[in-house]
């Protein structure tokens, strides 16, 4: 028995110095030893509440700052890397030190940055990402035609406006931060595949000339010798709209609507936003025209009359709701001169053959008020910042707009969701 106890002991000595001894490896061999820095990715902020970052995000580039700001280190991954859940970009504590804070943010398109770069259309193009430039210096501009001061509406050019730039193009997918949660590696077993994490809410924040602020980025602090987790979620920042025009007369031959018969138009700022994804104030105001437009047509026979209904999509850049009150938002607007009043994003159609408006809207606020009941939980902008796809249906009868009809998200043909708002004030 004591022979037997001394081998016992014995063993066990011998397993707490080769563990003492694969500590002490560390610094030299760390392949079962996770040090550095970890950073995985989710896109959970939208309507649905579910990630759908390795479905939508084909392309990220996560910069890394410094505590002076200044951008340290930078990587960019593509393709099949983004393709699965888990994945994680790594920072060795020789690419950042440790014992030391940094800030994260990461930028993401739906494809790789430099493919994106190299097809048709208007871009989304980074400046300020250069080693050692610093964070309030980093901008992601949309690319738009030279400001056409030419506008053929006179009106228009005489409003105390910025001059107008058209894009008419798709645009890609911009995604930017909204915010980052770490773990604490003493709460994660030893494992090199960094933890899924719900990320911390965004707290919007009001300021005195009504324009909402989202600042969510956080911090993470390198320790030495032990791995550093941390999760960014993203907030996607472009929008894509449907519209369709729909003619409802007593004369069933009047009902015929063709998409050449009629301009759609969404006028905003907002071609730029800075690192903290706030928009900016540049200097053209920008004019989103459809990108595709096309008529339907139905024909039908005894009582059921034939119809048509035109079509546009449009797609356009993060729609920031700047007043922290709707009770006082204009709601329609009829004249060149409610354009020049706006603050918000404006939605107009007009006939083409004369340029008159025949209807307008506070784009954001309509879109906004789509939301149900347990949406209204959130804020106009947090709706605003987690939705994305947009379907307004117009009801036009004696050449005005009496009917608008909005749907959310992936539209259900057979009973639809819509929600209704009447304007007598344009009969």
């Amino acid at each position: 028995m004591n022979v037997r106890l001394i081998i016992q002991k014995g063993i066990v000595a011998v397993l707490a110095a080769l563990a003492m001894v694969s500590c002490d490896m560390m610094t030299e061999d760390r392949d079962d030893c996770p040090t550095g820095l970890y950073v995985n990715f989710v896109y959970d902020y939208n309507i649905q509440r579910a990630d759908m970052f390795k479905d939508h995000v084909g392309g990220l580039t996560l910069y890394v700052y410094d505590e002076s700001e200044r951008l340290v280190a930078s990587k960019t991954v593509a393709g099949s890397l983004l393709s699965k859940y888990g994945s994680y970009i790594h920072f060795t504590e020789e690419e950042l030190a440790p014992d030391h804070t940094y800030r994260l943010m990461a930028v993401a398109l739906q494809k790789d940055w430099q493919q994106a770069l190299a097809t048709p259309g208007p871009k989304y193009r980074q400046k300020g990402n250069a080693i050692g430039d610093q964070w309030q210096q980093f901008f992601v501009t949309l690319d738009h035609q030279a400001a056409d001061k030419a506008r053929s509406n006179v009106a228009a050019q005489a409003a105390p406006m910025a001059p107008y730039a058209a894009i008419s193009q798709p645009l890609d997918t911009l995604w930017h931060t909204l915010t980052t949660v770490t773990t604490p590696a003493d709460s994660m077993p030893l494992t090199m595949l960094p933890p899924m994490l719900t990320p911390a809410k965004c707290t919007y924040s009001w300021q005195r000339d009504g324009s909402v602020n989202t600042n969510g980025q956080e911090t993470v602090r390198l320790v030495k010798d032990e791995p550093t987790y941390a999760t960014l979620s993203l907030i996607r920042d472009t929008k894509q709209l449907n519209i369709t025009l729909r003619a409802l007369n007593d004369d069933p031959a009047d009902n015929q609507v063709n998409d050449r018969d009629y301009t759609v138009e969404i006028i905003d700022n907002n071609a730029q936003v800075d690192c903290r994804n706030n928009l900016t104030s540049p200097e053209d105001t920008l004019v989103y025209t459809p990108y595709r437009q096309w008529t339907t047509t139905f024909t039908g026979s005894g009582d059921v009359q034939s119809e048509s209904a035109a079509h546009y999509d449009l797609m356009f850049n993060r729609l920031l709701y700047k007043n922290a009150s709707v009770n006082d938002d204009k709601y329609a607007i009829l004249s060149e001169a409610d354009i020049a009043k706006a603050r918000n994003a404006v939605l107009l159609i007009r006939k083409k053959d004369t340029g008159d408006i025949i209807f307008g809207i506070n784009l954001p606020y309509i879109l906004s008020s789509g939301r149900n009941y347990q949406e209204r939980y959130y804020h106009y902008q947090e709706y605003l910042d987690r939705e994305y796809d947009y379907r307004l249906q117009f009801i036009i009868k004696g050449g005005k707009v009496e009917e608008l009809q909005l749907y959310i998200g992936a539209e259900v043909h057979i009973i639809p969701w819509a929600k209704r708002q009447q304007h007598e004030v344009l009969n």
